[in-house]
C-alpha cells in the first residue's frame, strides 16, 4: 500500500501499521511525500517498531509533491499498490500554534469549513493519479473527509472512504462503556462533533445494540477536552485499522468518515474490500445523511448538488476577504477556489 503525507497522521498511521494484526505480514508501505528527512525518519521509526513487534511490515521512502499529479502517478504506478491512504493537505491544522498570523485568526473566526478547498484540490489531484497509475486500488481519505469526500465523490473521483472523527468519538464512547465486541456500538456523528455543539439536539448520536445512548456529551468530555495533537495516535489507528481490513479482506465493523462519499460519519462494515452502511434499526440512509448535511452546515460549509456552500459565519468573513467565493461555488471549481484561498493566506501571513 502507499501513503501519501510526511505529516503527524502519516506518522501515526505508519506507527500502527507497524505493529498491524498479524493477518496483514508481508506488508510493504510506501511512504510518499516531499519532505525527504521527515518522510524516511517516519519509514525508520515504524520499521523499527515493526522488528520489535516482530512484524514483517517493511517501509520504503519515495519523493513526489502532492500537488504534482503526474509525479504521484508515475510512483504509483511503480508500486501498483492495493490502496492509497491520503494523510496531506494544503493547510496543516497545527499553523495556528506554531506561527499564529492574520490568516490563522481568519480561519478562528470562520471555522473549519472554510479550509474545504484546500483539503479537497489536493485530494483530488490524488485520486487522479490513483485513477491513472492504479485504478483498481482503493483510495482512504483522512483530511477532512467529512466533507471533502462528497466532493469527490460529485467529481466522479472513486473514493472508498475516511478515517479519524467520528472513530475517534466512537473510541472514545467504547473505551467509557467498556465495550471490546465492535459490532455492539453504531455512532453517527460529522467532524463539528469533536467539539462539543451548542445544543442536545445537535449531538453525536450512538446505539448500543441498537437502542439509543443516552448521556453521549459527558461520555466525550475527555476527549474533547485533550489537544488535538495528543489524539493523532487514535486517528492514525483508525486509519490503520480500517486499511488492514481492506489489505487483508477480513470483516471490520467500525465507524469511519466520508463512506462512498457520503457526507459526515457512519458505522460501517468492511468485508471482502468492500464497504458498506451498518445504521442501526429504524434509521435509514437518508434520515442519517440529513443529520450529518445539518451538521455539516454548522461546521461551515455543506456538498450537495455539485455545489459547495458556506454558512452565514464564513461566507460573510469571505464577503470581506474573497467575495467572489462567498456565495458558494461548483465542485468543478474546487482548484480555482483553492488557489484564490492560497494567494489569500499569503497576504494575511504577513499580518501577525
Amino acid at each position: 500500500m502507499a501513503i501519501v503525507g510526511s505529516g503527524s497522521l502519516a506518522q501515526a498511521a505508519c506507527r500502527s501499521l507497524a505493529t498491524a494484526d498479524p493477518a496483514a505480514f508481508g506488508l510493504d508501505v510506501m511512504l510518499i511525500a516531499r519532505n525527504a528527512t521527515a518522510g524516511r525518519a517516519a519509514c525508520t521509526v515504524a520499521g523499527s517498531l515493526a522488528a520489535l513487534a516482530g512484524r514483517p511490515v517493511r517501509f520504503s521512502y519515495a519523493a513526489a509533491d502532492l500537488g504534482d499529479v503526474a509525479g504521484l502517478a508515475e510512483v504509483l504506478e511503480s508500486v501498483d499498490p492495493l490502496g492509497v491512504l491520503l494523510c496531506a493537505s494544503y493547510q496543516s491544522p497545527w499553523e495556528r500554534l506554531s506561527a499564529p498570523s492574520g490568516w490563522t485568526a481568519l480561519l478562528g473566526r470562520a471555522g473549519f469549513g472554510l479550509m474545504l478547498p484546500l483539503q479537497a484540490a489536493p485530494a483530488v489531484g490524488v485520486g487522479e493519479a490513483i485513477t491513472r497509475a492504479c485504478p483498481s486500488a482503493w483510495f482512504v481519505n483522512a483530511c477532512f473527509p467529512d466533507a471533502v469526500n462528497p466532493v469527490l465523490a460529485q467529481l466522479g473521483v472513486p473514493v472508498t472512504c475516511g478515517a479519524g472523527n467520528v472513530a475517534m468519538l466512537a473510541a472514545a464512547l467504547a473505551s467509557g462503556l467498556g465495550i471490546t465486541e465492535p459490532s455492539r456500538l453504531k455512532v453517527l456523528a460529522h467532524h463539528l462533533h469533536l467539539h462539543a455543539p451548542e445544543g442536545d439536539e445537535e449531538e453525536a448520536r450512538a446505539w448500543v445494540d441498537d437502542q439509543p445512548l443516552d448521556g453521549v456529551t459527558s461520555m466525550l468530555v475527555g476527549l474533547r477536552a485533550t489537544a488535538r495533537s495528543s489524539l493523532v495516535d487514535v486517528a492514525g489507528a483508525s486509519a490503520a485499522q480500517v486499511v488492514t481490513a481492506l489489505i487483508t479482506g477480513h470483516r471490520l465493523d467500525a465507524q469511519v468518515p466520508g463512506p462512498l462519499g457520503l457526507p459526515g460519519g457512519y458505522p460501517v462494515r468492511v468485508e471482502a474490500g468492500s464497504i458498506a452502511l451498518r445504521l442501526p434499526e429504524g434509521l435509514t440512509e437518508a434520515d442519517a445523511v440529513a443529520f450529518n448535511q445539518r451538521a455539516a452546515w454548522h461546521d461551515g460549509v455543506v456538498v450537495a448538488d455539485g455545489q459547495v456552500t458556506f454558512s452565514p459565519t464564513v461566507s460573510c468573513e469571505l464577503a470581506r476577504e474573497l467575495p467572489g467565493l462567498a456565495d458558494g461555488f461548483s465542485v468543478t471549481d474546487i482548484a480555482s477556489a483553492c488557489d484564490r484561498l492560497v494567494e489569500l493566506r499569503a497576504r494575511l501571513r504577513q499580518e501577525t
